[in-house]
Protein backbone atom coordinates (compact mmCIF):
# COMPACT_ATOMS: atom_id res chain seq x y z
CA UNK A 1 0.00 0.00 0.00
CA UNK A 2 1.57 3.02 -0.76
CA UNK A 3 1.82 6.50 0.74
CA UNK A 4 -0.81 8.38 -0.35
CA UNK A 5 -3.14 5.09 -0.03
CA UNK A 6 -2.40 5.02 3.75
CA UNK A 7 -2.79 8.84 4.08
CA UNK A 8 -6.86 8.96 2.36
CA UNK A 9 -7.27 5.73 4.61
CA UNK A 10 -6.31 7.50 8.07
CA UNK A 11 -8.35 11.17 7.07
CA UNK A 12 -11.11 8.84 6.52
CA UNK A 13 -11.10 6.81 9.48
CA UNK A 14 -10.19 10.06 11.69
CA UNK A 15 -12.47 12.26 10.28
CA UNK A 16 -13.35 14.69 13.37
CA UNK A 17 -9.46 15.54 13.19
CA UNK A 18 -9.22 15.67 9.63
CA UNK A 19 -12.61 17.90 9.80
CA UNK A 20 -10.86 20.03 12.78
CA UNK A 21 -7.94 20.47 9.97
CA UNK A 22 -9.61 21.25 7.02
CA UNK A 23 -11.72 24.39 9.63
CA UNK A 24 -8.17 25.61 10.76
CA UNK A 25 -6.44 25.89 7.88
CA UNK A 26 -9.88 27.23 5.98
CA UNK A 27 -10.19 30.02 8.22
CA UNK A 28 -6.26 31.07 7.96
CA UNK A 29 -6.23 30.92 4.57
CA UNK A 30 -9.27 33.17 3.87
CA UNK A 31 -7.88 35.20 6.12
CA UNK A 32 -4.46 35.70 5.05
CA UNK A 33 -6.62 35.95 1.24
CA UNK A 34 -7.98 38.64 2.41
CA UNK A 35 -5.37 40.54 4.46
CA UNK A 36 -2.95 40.10 1.71
CA UNK A 37 -5.49 41.55 -1.12
CA UNK A 38 -6.31 44.44 0.82
CA UNK A 39 -2.83 45.35 0.84
CA UNK A 40 -2.54 45.35 -2.64
CA UNK A 41 -6.08 46.79 -3.40
CA UNK A 42 -4.62 49.96 -0.98
CA UNK A 43 -1.99 50.37 -3.21
CA UNK A 44 -3.91 50.31 -5.75
CA UNK A 45 -6.81 52.50 -4.57
CA UNK A 46 -3.75 55.24 -3.58
CA UNK A 47 -2.27 54.95 -7.22
CA UNK A 48 -5.80 55.71 -8.95
CA UNK A 49 -7.17 58.12 -6.42
CA UNK A 50 -3.62 60.59 -6.74
CA UNK A 51 -5.01 60.85 -10.14
CA UNK A 52 -8.96 61.46 -9.30
CA UNK A 53 -8.67 63.55 -5.96
CA UNK A 54 -5.60 65.45 -7.02
CA UNK A 55 -3.83 68.37 -5.19
CA UNK A 56 -4.81 71.73 -5.77
CA UNK A 57 -3.47 75.47 -5.02
CA UNK A 58 -5.39 78.91 -4.77
CA UNK A 59 -4.14 82.35 -6.05
CA UNK A 60 -6.49 84.92 -4.40
CA UNK A 61 -5.28 89.10 -4.80
CA UNK A 62 -4.04 89.80 -1.43
CA UNK A 63 -5.70 93.00 -1.07
CA UNK A 64 -8.90 91.57 -1.94
CA UNK A 65 -9.00 89.47 1.51
CA UNK A 66 -8.01 89.06 5.01
CA UNK A 67 -7.15 85.69 7.04
CA UNK A 68 -9.65 84.66 9.35
CA UNK A 69 -9.49 81.42 11.68
CA UNK A 70 -6.71 80.14 9.21
CA UNK A 71 -9.15 80.77 5.76
CA UNK A 72 -8.97 83.55 3.24
CA UNK A 73 -12.08 85.83 3.49
CA UNK A 74 -13.33 88.26 1.07
CA UNK A 75 -12.76 92.04 2.03
CA UNK A 76 -14.18 95.17 0.90
CA UNK A 77 -12.79 97.58 -1.49
CA UNK A 78 -10.32 95.08 -2.75
CA UNK A 79 -8.88 96.30 -5.94
CA UNK A 80 -6.46 93.59 -7.19
CA UNK A 81 -7.31 91.28 -9.73
CA UNK A 82 -6.10 88.07 -11.46
CA UNK A 83 -6.12 88.23 -15.07
CA UNK A 84 -5.96 85.74 -17.85
CA UNK A 85 -2.29 86.73 -18.67
CA UNK A 86 -1.06 85.08 -15.34
CA UNK A 87 -3.77 81.95 -15.78
CA UNK A 88 -1.61 81.42 -18.84
CA UNK A 89 1.86 81.70 -17.47
CA UNK A 90 0.89 79.61 -14.67
CA UNK A 91 -0.59 77.07 -16.43
CA UNK A 92 2.57 76.58 -19.24
CA UNK A 93 4.59 75.78 -16.50
CA UNK A 94 3.19 72.35 -16.69
CA UNK A 95 1.38 69.15 -14.91
CA UNK A 96 -1.63 71.23 -14.34
CA UNK A 97 -4.36 69.77 -15.06
CA UNK A 98 -7.55 72.38 -14.47
CA UNK A 99 -8.41 76.05 -13.55
CA UNK A 100 -11.08 77.36 -11.88
CA UNK A 101 -11.19 80.94 -11.43
CA UNK A 102 -14.14 82.00 -9.36
CA UNK A 103 -15.78 85.70 -9.38
CA UNK A 104 -18.87 86.51 -7.16
CA UNK A 105 -21.79 88.86 -6.98
CA UNK A 106 -25.89 89.54 -6.63
CA UNK A 107 -28.38 89.24 -8.72
CA UNK A 108 -32.07 90.07 -9.01
CA UNK A 109 -35.04 89.31 -11.27
CA UNK A 110 -38.33 90.20 -11.47
CA UNK A 111 -39.29 86.67 -11.94
CA UNK A 112 -38.22 84.89 -9.29
CA UNK A 113 -39.35 85.02 -5.33
CA UNK A 114 -35.92 83.67 -3.38
CA UNK A 115 -35.72 81.98 -0.22
CA UNK A 116 -36.67 84.60 2.47
CA UNK A 117 -33.97 85.16 5.13
CA UNK A 118 -33.49 87.89 7.85
CA UNK A 119 -35.22 91.01 7.41
CA UNK A 120 -36.65 89.98 4.24
CA UNK A 121 -38.40 92.71 1.98
CA UNK A 122 -38.20 93.68 -1.84
CA UNK A 123 -34.92 95.31 -1.43
CA UNK A 124 -33.51 91.98 -0.50
CA UNK A 125 -34.96 89.61 -2.97
CA UNK A 126 -31.60 88.51 -4.32
CA UNK A 127 -29.37 85.66 -4.71
CA UNK A 128 -25.75 85.29 -4.14
CA UNK A 129 -23.54 84.00 -7.72
CA UNK A 130 -20.89 82.38 -7.65
CA UNK A 131 -18.59 82.01 -11.53
CA UNK A 132 -16.60 80.11 -11.95
CA UNK A 133 -15.19 77.41 -15.42
CA UNK A 134 -16.13 74.45 -14.11
CA UNK A 135 -19.57 74.19 -11.77
CA UNK A 136 -18.12 70.39 -11.02
CA UNK A 137 -14.81 71.80 -9.20
CA UNK A 138 -16.52 73.80 -6.94
CA UNK A 139 -15.72 72.69 -3.47
CA UNK A 140 -19.16 72.32 -2.62
CA UNK A 141 -18.99 69.58 -5.14
CA UNK A 142 -16.37 68.05 -4.62
CA UNK A 143 -16.86 67.40 -1.08
CA UNK A 144 -19.73 65.85 -1.81
CA UNK A 145 -21.99 68.64 -0.34
CA UNK A 146 -23.99 69.43 -3.13
CA UNK A 147 -25.59 66.66 -5.59
CA UNK A 148 -26.21 67.37 -9.63
CA UNK A 149 -30.15 66.09 -9.66
CA UNK A 150 -31.00 67.73 -12.96
CA UNK A 151 -29.42 68.57 -15.74
CA UNK A 152 -25.36 69.12 -16.05
CA UNK A 153 -22.35 71.17 -14.66
CA UNK A 154 -21.46 74.52 -16.49
CA UNK A 155 -18.20 73.96 -18.20
CA UNK A 156 -15.53 76.91 -19.72
CA UNK A 157 -17.15 77.10 -22.89
CA UNK A 158 -20.77 77.88 -21.47
CA UNK A 159 -22.24 81.25 -21.61
CA UNK A 160 -25.34 82.59 -19.71
CA UNK A 161 -26.10 79.48 -18.32
CA UNK A 162 -27.13 78.61 -14.39
CA UNK A 163 -27.42 75.97 -12.17
CA UNK A 164 -30.16 76.56 -9.25
CA UNK A 165 -30.98 75.49 -6.24
CA UNK A 166 -33.84 72.60 -5.95
CA UNK A 167 -35.53 74.52 -3.17
CA UNK A 168 -35.85 78.27 -5.62
CA UNK A 169 -36.84 75.79 -8.89
CA UNK A 170 -39.65 74.45 -6.50
CA UNK A 171 -40.94 77.95 -4.63
CA UNK A 172 -40.64 79.32 -8.72
CA UNK A 173 -42.29 76.36 -10.43
CA UNK A 174 -38.39 76.46 -12.64
CA UNK A 175 -37.27 73.93 -14.69
CA UNK A 176 -34.03 72.72 -16.89
CA UNK A 177 -34.38 74.93 -19.83
CA UNK A 178 -35.75 77.58 -19.04
CA UNK A 179 -34.77 81.15 -19.07
CA UNK A 180 -34.98 83.92 -16.31
CA UNK A 181 -34.07 87.85 -16.82
CA UNK A 182 -31.64 88.92 -14.31
CA UNK A 183 -30.22 92.04 -13.35
CA UNK A 184 -27.53 93.87 -10.77
CA UNK A 185 -27.84 93.81 -7.29
CA UNK A 186 -25.47 94.69 -4.25
CA UNK A 187 -26.77 94.49 -0.76
CA UNK A 188 -26.50 97.08 2.30
CA UNK A 189 -27.79 97.34 5.53
CA UNK A 190 -29.41 100.82 6.37
CA UNK A 191 -31.33 101.94 9.39
CA UNK A 192 -31.76 97.74 10.22
CA UNK A 193 -33.08 97.32 6.71
CA UNK A 194 -31.28 95.09 3.80
CA UNK A 195 -31.57 97.06 0.49
CA UNK A 196 -30.66 96.86 -3.17
CA UNK A 197 -27.16 98.86 -2.56
CA UNK A 198 -27.95 99.66 -6.67
CA UNK A 199 -31.24 101.20 -7.39
CA UNK A 200 -30.97 102.46 -10.83
CA UNK A 201 -30.57 99.24 -13.47
CA UNK A 202 -28.50 99.52 -16.15
CA UNK A 203 -27.04 96.07 -16.52
CA UNK A 204 -29.12 92.91 -17.85
CA UNK A 205 -28.73 89.40 -18.39
CA UNK A 206 -30.89 86.20 -19.70
CA UNK A 207 -29.83 82.95 -18.30
CA UNK A 208 -30.66 79.55 -18.78
CA UNK A 209 -31.17 77.12 -16.24
CA UNK A 210 -29.34 74.30 -17.52
CA UNK A 211 -28.87 72.29 -13.96
CA UNK A 212 -30.56 71.67 -10.59
CA UNK A 213 -28.90 71.14 -7.24
CA UNK A 214 -29.52 69.85 -3.53
CA UNK A 215 -28.07 70.02 -0.78
CA UNK A 216 -26.91 66.60 1.06
CA UNK A 217 -25.68 67.99 4.17
CA UNK A 218 -29.43 68.25 5.84
CA UNK A 219 -28.25 71.06 7.18
CA UNK A 220 -30.30 74.23 7.66
CA UNK A 221 -28.88 77.55 7.33
CA UNK A 222 -26.97 80.13 10.19
CA UNK A 223 -30.15 81.84 11.65
CA UNK A 224 -29.99 85.39 11.04
CA UNK A 225 -28.84 85.05 7.51
CA UNK A 226 -30.57 87.68 4.97
CA UNK A 227 -31.76 86.39 2.09
CA UNK A 228 -28.66 86.45 -0.42
CA UNK A 229 -26.79 84.78 2.13
CA UNK A 230 -29.13 81.64 2.40
CA UNK A 231 -27.72 78.75 0.53
CA UNK A 232 -30.71 77.90 -1.08
CA UNK A 233 -30.42 81.17 -2.86
CA UNK A 234 -26.77 80.30 -4.12
CA UNK A 235 -26.76 80.73 -8.08
CA UNK A 236 -23.81 79.25 -9.88
CA UNK A 237 -22.83 80.88 -13.46
CA UNK A 238 -20.17 81.14 -16.24
CA UNK A 239 -18.17 84.47 -16.62
CA UNK A 240 -20.26 86.13 -19.15
CA UNK A 241 -22.95 86.04 -17.00
CA UNK A 242 -21.53 88.65 -14.47
CA UNK A 243 -19.79 90.17 -17.13
CA UNK A 244 -22.77 91.12 -18.77
CA UNK A 245 -24.12 92.82 -15.38
CA UNK A 246 -21.30 94.80 -14.70
CA UNK A 247 -20.06 92.90 -11.80
CA UNK A 248 -17.16 91.76 -13.28
CA UNK A 249 -14.53 92.54 -15.83
CA UNK A 250 -14.09 90.43 -18.39
CA UNK A 251 -10.54 88.18 -18.40
CA UNK A 252 -10.38 89.39 -14.40
CA UNK A 253 -10.43 87.68 -11.54
CA UNK A 254 -11.03 89.34 -7.88
CA UNK A 255 -12.21 85.82 -6.29
CA UNK A 256 -10.02 82.89 -5.93
CA UNK A 257 -8.24 81.05 -9.39
CA UNK A 258 -7.74 76.77 -7.99
CA UNK A 259 -5.04 75.28 -10.15
CA UNK A 260 -5.50 71.53 -10.21
CA UNK A 261 -2.29 69.55 -10.52
CA UNK A 262 -1.93 66.05 -12.02
CA UNK A 263 -0.56 64.53 -8.88
CA UNK A 264 -0.73 65.81 -5.44
CA UNK A 265 2.69 64.13 -4.83
CA UNK A 266 4.48 67.60 -7.25
CA UNK A 267 2.34 69.69 -5.65
CA UNK A 268 5.36 71.62 -3.29
CA UNK A 269 6.99 71.71 -6.69
CA UNK A 270 4.63 72.93 -8.70
CA UNK A 271 3.83 75.78 -5.91
CA UNK A 272 7.80 76.61 -5.60
CA UNK A 273 7.90 77.03 -9.30
CA UNK A 274 5.03 79.70 -9.46
CA UNK A 275 6.35 81.65 -6.20
CA UNK A 276 9.79 82.37 -8.54
CA UNK A 277 7.48 84.13 -11.28
CA UNK A 278 8.64 87.02 -11.59
CA UNK A 279 5.86 88.61 -13.23
CA UNK A 280 4.02 88.12 -10.53
CA UNK A 281 3.56 91.01 -7.99
CA UNK A 282 3.56 88.68 -4.72
CA UNK A 283 2.70 91.68 -3.05
CA UNK A 284 -0.66 91.45 -4.48
CA UNK A 285 -1.58 87.78 -4.53
CA UNK A 286 -1.32 85.30 -2.24
CA UNK A 287 -1.27 81.60 -2.78
CA UNK A 288 -1.65 78.69 -0.73
CA UNK A 289 -1.53 74.59 -1.20
CA UNK A 290 -4.45 72.48 -0.61
CA UNK A 291 -3.71 68.82 -1.04
CA UNK A 292 -5.94 67.88 2.79
CA UNK A 293 -8.04 65.36 0.47
CA UNK A 294 -5.49 63.09 -0.70
CA UNK A 295 -3.40 63.57 2.33
CA UNK A 296 -6.56 62.74 4.55
CA UNK A 297 -7.02 59.35 2.06
CA UNK A 298 -3.68 58.66 1.93
CA UNK A 299 -3.72 59.00 5.63
CA UNK A 300 -6.92 56.34 6.23
CA UNK A 301 -5.10 54.03 3.23
CA UNK A 302 -1.51 54.22 5.20
CA UNK A 303 -3.61 53.26 8.89
CA UNK A 304 -5.64 50.40 6.86
CA UNK A 305 -2.06 48.85 5.05
CA UNK A 306 -0.37 49.02 8.89
CA UNK A 307 -3.17 47.18 10.35
CA UNK A 308 -3.38 45.02 7.89
CA UNK A 309 0.27 44.08 8.02
CA UNK A 310 -0.46 43.55 12.40
CA UNK A 311 -2.69 41.28 11.68
CA UNK A 312 -0.87 39.10 9.24
CA UNK A 313 2.16 38.88 11.60
CA UNK A 314 0.12 38.28 14.87
CA UNK A 315 -2.25 35.63 12.42
CA UNK A 316 0.39 34.01 11.10
CA UNK A 317 2.25 33.06 14.14
CA UNK A 318 -0.89 32.62 16.21
CA UNK A 319 -2.25 30.04 13.98
CA UNK A 320 1.70 28.60 12.90
CA UNK A 321 1.82 28.01 16.87
CA UNK A 322 -1.97 26.24 17.00
CA UNK A 323 -0.78 24.16 13.97
CA UNK A 324 2.55 23.14 15.53
CA UNK A 325 0.83 22.16 18.97
CA UNK A 326 -2.49 20.33 17.06
CA UNK A 327 -0.19 18.36 14.76
CA UNK A 328 2.34 17.45 18.03
CA UNK A 329 -0.72 15.72 19.86
CA UNK A 330 -2.28 14.03 16.41
CA UNK A 331 1.51 12.95 15.56
CA UNK A 332 2.17 11.38 18.96
CA UNK A 333 -0.50 9.77 19.60
CA UNK A 334 0.56 7.36 16.10
CA UNK A 335 3.63 5.88 17.94
CA UNK A 336 2.03 2.57 17.45
CA UNK A 337 1.35 3.31 13.41
CA UNK A 338 4.75 4.19 13.05
CA UNK A 339 5.92 1.00 14.79
CA UNK A 340 4.03 -1.20 12.80
CA UNK A 341 5.18 0.20 9.80
CA UNK A 342 8.62 0.07 10.70
CA UNK A 343 8.15 -3.31 11.73
CA UNK A 344 6.72 -3.82 7.95
CA UNK A 345 9.97 -2.62 6.43
CA UNK A 346 8.98 1.12 5.53
CA UNK A 347 11.16 4.02 6.48
CA UNK A 348 11.05 6.64 8.97
CA UNK A 349 11.22 9.15 5.64
CA UNK A 350 8.22 7.27 4.00
CA UNK A 351 6.54 7.56 7.54
CA UNK A 352 7.13 11.17 7.45
CA UNK A 353 6.41 11.34 3.91
CA UNK A 354 3.04 9.94 4.85
CA UNK A 355 2.58 12.50 7.81
CA UNK A 356 3.53 15.42 5.50
CA UNK A 357 0.37 14.36 2.46
CA UNK A 358 -2.26 13.69 4.68
CA UNK A 359 -1.90 16.93 6.12
CA UNK A 360 -1.02 18.89 2.49
CA UNK A 361 -3.85 16.81 1.05
CA UNK A 362 -6.22 18.32 3.87
CA UNK A 363 -5.08 22.11 3.48
CA UNK A 364 -5.34 21.67 -0.45
CA UNK A 365 -8.77 21.45 -0.09
CA UNK A 366 -9.15 23.57 2.49
CA UNK A 367 -6.92 26.42 0.26
CA UNK A 368 -9.36 25.77 -2.33
CA UNK A 369 -12.05 26.54 0.22
CA UNK A 370 -10.76 29.59 1.40
CA UNK A 371 -9.98 30.77 -2.27
CA UNK A 372 -14.09 30.41 -3.10
CA UNK A 373 -15.01 32.12 0.21
CA UNK A 374 -12.46 34.89 -0.24
CA UNK A 375 -13.92 35.65 -3.57
CA UNK A 376 -17.93 35.43 -2.54
CA UNK A 377 -16.77 38.16 0.15
CA UNK A 378 -14.91 40.37 -1.48
CA UNK A 379 -17.33 42.98 -2.73
CA UNK A 380 -19.04 42.94 0.84
CA UNK A 381 -15.63 43.57 2.30
CA UNK A 382 -14.01 46.06 -0.44
CA UNK A 383 -17.36 47.99 0.48
CA UNK A 384 -16.82 48.07 3.84
CA UNK A 385 -12.72 48.83 3.71
CA UNK A 386 -12.86 51.21 0.10
CA UNK A 387 -16.39 52.00 0.21
CA UNK A 388 -15.82 55.32 1.23
CA UNK A 389 -12.84 56.52 0.07
CA UNK A 390 -14.56 58.02 -3.49
CA UNK A 391 -16.91 60.34 -1.74
CA UNK A 392 -14.20 63.41 -2.53
CA UNK A 393 -13.21 62.57 -5.54
CA UNK A 394 -13.45 64.57 -8.82
CA UNK A 395 -15.72 63.61 -11.44
CA UNK A 396 -13.17 63.84 -14.61
CA UNK A 397 -16.29 63.27 -17.12
CA UNK A 398 -18.63 66.23 -15.30
CA UNK A 399 -15.26 68.82 -16.04
CA UNK A 400 -14.81 68.04 -19.79
CA UNK A 401 -18.78 68.03 -20.91
CA UNK A 402 -20.40 68.93 -17.97
CA UNK A 403 -22.78 65.75 -17.52
CA UNK A 404 -22.59 64.06 -14.11
CA UNK A 405 -21.76 60.58 -14.33
CA UNK A 406 -22.37 59.98 -10.96
CA UNK A 407 -19.38 58.43 -8.17
CA UNK A 408 -18.49 55.39 -10.14
CA UNK A 409 -18.41 52.81 -7.76
CA UNK A 410 -14.74 50.79 -8.37
CA UNK A 411 -14.50 47.51 -6.73
CA UNK A 412 -10.53 47.91 -5.47
CA UNK A 413 -10.44 44.18 -3.53
CA UNK A 414 -10.69 42.07 -6.16
CA UNK A 415 -9.41 38.30 -6.27
CA UNK A 416 -5.94 37.61 -7.33
CA UNK A 417 -4.75 34.15 -9.06
CA UNK A 418 -0.98 35.61 -9.02
CA UNK A 419 -1.65 36.62 -5.29
CA UNK A 420 -3.23 33.08 -4.62
CA UNK A 421 -0.71 30.89 -5.82
CA UNK A 422 1.99 32.83 -3.82
CA UNK A 423 0.09 32.59 -0.65
CA UNK A 424 -0.64 28.94 -1.84
CA UNK A 425 3.15 27.98 -2.24
CA UNK A 426 4.13 29.99 1.03
CA UNK A 427 1.45 28.56 3.15
CA UNK A 428 2.24 24.77 1.74
CA UNK A 429 5.84 25.47 2.99
CA UNK A 430 4.94 26.76 6.18
CA UNK A 431 2.82 23.54 6.72
CA UNK A 432 5.29 21.15 5.72
CA UNK A 433 7.97 22.81 7.94
CA UNK A 434 5.14 22.53 10.77
CA UNK A 435 4.81 18.89 9.96
CA UNK A 436 8.31 18.23 10.14
CA UNK A 437 8.83 19.91 13.49
CA UNK A 438 5.53 18.36 14.76
CA UNK A 439 7.20 14.86 13.74
CA UNK A 440 10.47 15.56 14.56
CA UNK A 441 10.16 14.24 18.81
CA UNK A 442 8.47 10.78 16.70
CA UNK A 443 11.09 10.47 14.48
CA UNK A 444 13.90 10.90 16.22
CA UNK A 445 13.20 7.85 17.97
CA UNK A 446 15.11 4.73 17.33
CA UNK A 447 12.76 1.80 15.90
CA UNK A 448 13.96 0.19 18.93
CA UNK A 449 12.37 2.75 21.36
CA UNK A 450 9.19 3.20 19.30
CA UNK A 451 8.94 -0.85 19.36
CA UNK A 452 9.45 -0.36 23.37
CA UNK A 453 7.01 2.26 23.84
CA UNK A 454 4.21 0.15 22.25
CA UNK A 455 4.48 -2.57 24.55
Amino acid sequence: MNVFRRSLLYMKRKKGQTVTLFTLFCLISAFLLICFSILAAADTAAKELRTSIGGAFYLRPASGFDLEDGKMIRSEGGTSAITDDNIREIMEGGNIKYCNALNYGYAKSDALDFIPGEGFNDGSNMGKVAAMNYTSLADQFIENKLELIEGRHLTKKDKNKILISEELALANQLKVGDRVKFTHAGLNKADGEYQDSIPIKNAFSEAEIVGIYKDKTGQPGEAGTPTPGRKENLIFSDHNFLVELNEQKEGEYKGEVNFYVSDPLLLKEIISKVEKMETIDWGDFALRENDFQYKEIAGSLGAIQHLIRILIVCASAASMAVLILILTMRIRGRVHEAGILLAIGKTKKEIAGQFVAEVLGVFLAAFLCSAVLSYLTADGIDNMVFGGLLKTSIDIGAIETGIAKGTEVKQYLQFDGSLALLLLLGQGVAVTAAVVLSSFKVMSLKPKEILTKMS
